[in-house]
């Protein structure tokens, strides 16, 4: 077998900017994944995507409403590709694991730290690989940070400050992105943001943190910026107003294992917008994480700021994956409009050749596992009024928080 055979589960917006992504990867030498079904629970949805699919790849896949019966009419599926929202990532994985399928699934991993290690047992009693598609630590940004910290270029770190404050009531995306049993805005976002702290300065021992619900109510955009055909429909049918359940603002600091301490402020509410990450080191800082169609900047200690592209031509030894490479040449995607679409592309190629070749995952399910906790471990933290270990949230031995969205969906 020289390429897996692929299903999308859930044709939403997000499962439309897959497509997009398996377009990318198609035109390049290093394709090894073939789209050959669409899966969703409303066939409306999958009709669209099939429409879409055939646009973009030339195929149209086939139509299903049931991964059960996809996978019986199409014995040859290798894997899927889980792309519904978060609250039901955990059924569909588990699914698919137990049907026999190799899994890869959009970030967050699941619901809550109980749902995630539901999917990690799914994977380990299959022997099937699990995929979470964090794409942010894949930017070339990101990957020269990581390379900046490797080889010493700011010295030992100390301190960082991750800030990405958002204000106004405006619905963030979706309405569903409000609820808590949906998983709310802090943690859609935030685990991102804690995959790229993990990412760039190890695991986290310890998290002190606050949150609150600043906009009880959320109001309809005026527009939307992305244009696909699934997003403008839903945009069209979306209510003036929705209530909010989920917290939007939250505050914490993090105490690394390494000894770094993390400052964390991230919210999409409230009245003051703020934002700049920045690592410090006794040899100079770094200004960013590094993030999807982003760029960094360094300053060594007593010299002047270096930009992304003056650091990637002064560095030793810095290189990106193959495929990465191949799409991004000179290591700059901020002007790349193409750039989610290619960072997708990563995620697909890297999921074939952990099937095909036996090749590591780099963000697995115990990795997913851990961005979550560490999102929630903020939440957590506010409600027990104390710092939480790490340990004590990846374990559920501190689940206050989450516990109320285990109930609500049946956990």
């Amino acid at each position: 077998m020289d390429k897996i055979r692929l299903g999308l589960v859930g044709c939403g917006g997000m499962g439309t900017r897959h497509l997009y992504g398996l377009r990318e990867l198609a035109q390049t030498p290093f394709n090894k994944v073939e789209l050959c079904a669409l899966c969703d629970i409303r066939r409306e949805n999958a009709e669209l995507a099939a429409v879409e699919a055939e646009k973009l790849l030339g195929i149209r896949p086939e139509v299903f409403t049931e991964l059960e019966e996809m996978t019986r009419k199409i014995p040859s599926l290798t894997a899927v590709d889980v792309v519904t929202d978060p609250s039901v990532h955990h059924t569909v994985a588990c699914q698919a694991l137990d049907l026999g399928l190799h899994v890869m699934v959009e970030k967050p991993m699941a619901i809550t730290v109980k749902a995630c290690q539901m999917m990690i047992d799914a994977a380990a009693r299959n022997n099937r690989q699990l995929s979470v598609a964090e794409n942010y630590r894949r930017d070339p940004s990101a990957r020269l940070v990581r390379h900046l910290l490797d080889t010493g270029a700011i010295g030992a770190p100390y301190m960082a400050l991750f800030h990405s404050l958002s204000a106004g009531n405006s619905i963030f995306i979706t309405p569903w992105r409000h609820l808590k049993d949906k998983g709310g805005p802090i943690v859609d976002l935030g685990v991102h943001f804690t995959d790229l702290i993990r990412y760039q300065l190890g695991d986290i021992a310890e998290v002190y943190g606050d949150v609150w619900l600043i906009e009880p109510v959320r109001a309809k955009p005026d527009s939307i910026g992305d244009t696909y055909t699934f997003y403008q429909n839903r945009f069209r049918g979306m209510a003036a107003e929705v209530p909010a359940t989920a917290e939007d603002t939250s505050l914490a600091i993090f105490r690394m294992e390494s000894g770094v301490t993390v400052n964390w402020m991230v919210s999409v509410g409230g009245s003051g917008s703020y934002g700049g990450q920045l690592i410090l080191g006794n040899k100079g800082s770094i200004n960013g994480f590094g993030t999807r169609g982003g760029r960094i900047g360094m300053k060594p200690a007593d010299q002047a700021e270096m930009s992304q592209e003056e650091i990637v031509a002064a560095v030793d030894g810095f290189a990106l994956e193959p495929l990465a490479e191949h799409l991004f040449p000179d290591c700059i995607t901020d002007s790349d409009s193409k750039v989610d679409w290619k960072i997708i592309a990563l995620e697909y190629h890297e999921l074939a050749e952990a099937i095909l070749t036996g090749r590591t995952l780099e963000v697995d399910g115990s990795e997913g596992l851990k961005d979550v906790a560490a999102v929630y471990a903020i939440f957590e933290s506010a409600r027990a009024g104390r710092a939480v270990k790490m340990r004590e949230v990846e374990t559920c031995q501190v689940y206050e928080y989450q516990s109320e969205i285990d109930h609500a969906l049946g956990l």
